[in-house]
């Protein structure tokens, strides 16, 4: 199964020191650049990032079809993120 994350998702997981569930239920997490430059670039979150760069499993892979992420922003209502 592939498994892609959201900002929200990985930063609420964090707060309750619970990564692992991400790893148990599916292994692999991956995340889009722009998801990842979210959760590591703002200083808000520095314990956050610091933990996201250490989690081996999560793996950041850039966008390949960028109409079919635009398709997905508009019925899901996902925002671009911080770029």
């Amino acid at each position: 199964m592939i498994v892609v994350s959201d900002t929200t998702p990985i930063l609420s997981l964090l707060k309750i020191n619970r990564m692992d569930l991400l790893q148990a239920l599916y292994g692999k997490v991956l995340l889009p650049e722009s998801v990842y430059h979210e959760l590591v670039s703002n200083p808000a979150f520095s314990d956050e990032a610091k933990q996201v760069a250490a989690c081996a499993f999560l793996t950041v892979v850039s966008v390949k079809n960028k109409s079919s992420v635009e398709l997905l922003r508009k019925v899901s209502g996902l925002d671009a993120g911080a770029v």
